[in-house]
Parts: C-alpha cells; structure tokens; sequence
C-alpha cells in the first residue's frame, strides 16, 4: 500500500481556505487545471510510497517516537505558490508556516522522513527539503506559464491560524477519478517540550 504521514486542517480552517480558493481559482487557466477534493487538503510530511503490509508496524511505531517527543504546534497559512515553478507549474499550493519562532514543524517533518528511512529502508529522509504546504490544484500537462497578472489578481488571504496536536498516516490507493485515502493510524503529541 502506497503510505504518507500528514497533518489534518481542523474543519473551520478547511472552510476558510475553500472560501479563498474558490474565489481565487477563477484566475487560473480555465480547463487546465484540476482541484484537489477539499476533503483531501493536508500538509504532507513523509511520503513513504508502497509499503508492505509486515513493515507498516515497525513504521507505525517509529512515527509514535516522532509524536512522543513533540508539543503542540501553531501553524498559519503565508501566501501561495506553484511548484516546481510559475514558470512551469505542476501544483499550485497554499504554504504553511509555524506561527511561533522555532524549528518544530521542520523537525517533525525530518523524524518522519527518518522513520522511513529507518524501517523501510527508503530515502525519504532525503528527498527535497520540506516546505509545508496544502495542495489546492493539479495542472494538466501542458499548462501555460502563470504570469505576474494572475498572481496579482488572487484575493489576499485571510489570517488563518491553528494549533495541530497530532498527525496521521494514510493509504493512498490511485484510482481514474482520483485517490481514495485511508487512515491507518494517528499520533497524539505527547511532548511537553519542543522537539529537538
């Protein structure tokens, strides 16, 4: 099964950002561009790929260790891009920054990738340097080049912030009309201090 470890947007936050989105989609290239389902916006911070079904235990309690030593983080949504450029965008995507100053964020996202690493054997832990972020769109293959006129006529975002005190693992299965995701398991923070 294919895996990835994510952090879930609490409902008010998915709301306000679907609020957003659906008033700063209209900008885009109409017909190329395909949204992600709001119910399947996250903040993904392992991708782990096929895993076999005796190796997601060792996994599972690896990421527990992860959560064991982290304290709740806030988050805020800061502004939107397009990987892996405007010049050639693939996704387009709301960031996602930690509220306070501090390293956690980037922290958990690490152990996760090592908890990969670890017990899968995979090199997650060195796959590009994380950037938090929710997918909004998917563009077709040939989308055009978003010039300086479309970023311009995106609505400001509104102020969003959350705390998150858990992450889940999911299972992704590819379907024609989309993926279908399942949760496996989710992590309680249990930290009463930063991660490290």
């Amino acid at each position: 099964m294919r895996l990835f470890a994510a952090l879930d947007l609490p409902d008010d936050i998915r709301h306000e950002l679907s609020v957003w989105w659906t008033a700063a989609c209209v900008h885009l290239p109409p017909a190329q561009w395909r949204d992600v389902p709001r119910h399947h916006w996250h903040i993904t911070l392992a991708f782990y790929g096929d895993v076999e079904g005796d190796e997601v235990d060792g996994l599972a309690e690896a990421l527990a260790e992860c959560a064991a030593s982290t304290s709740p983080i806030g988050l805020s949504i800061e502004g939107c891009g397009a990987f892996p450029h405007p010049a050639r965008p693939r996704v387009f995507w709301a960031g996602v920054e930690q509220q306070q100053e501090g390293k956690d964020l980037r922290h958990l996202a690490r152990c996760c990738r090592q908890a990969g690493h670890v017990t899968l054997r995979k090199h997650t832990a060195k796959s590009e340097p994380f950037r938090g972020h929710i997918t909004l769109a998917r563009a077709a293959l040939q989308a055009v080049p978003l010039d300086v006129a479309i970023w311009q006529a995106l609505p400001d975002f509104p102020v969003l912030e959350w705390s998150v005190g858990s992450f889940s693992l999911y299972a992704s299965t590819l379907r024609p009309q989309g993926p279908l995701y399942r949760l496996v398991e989710a992590f309680e923070f249990k930290g009463n201090h930063h991660v490290r």
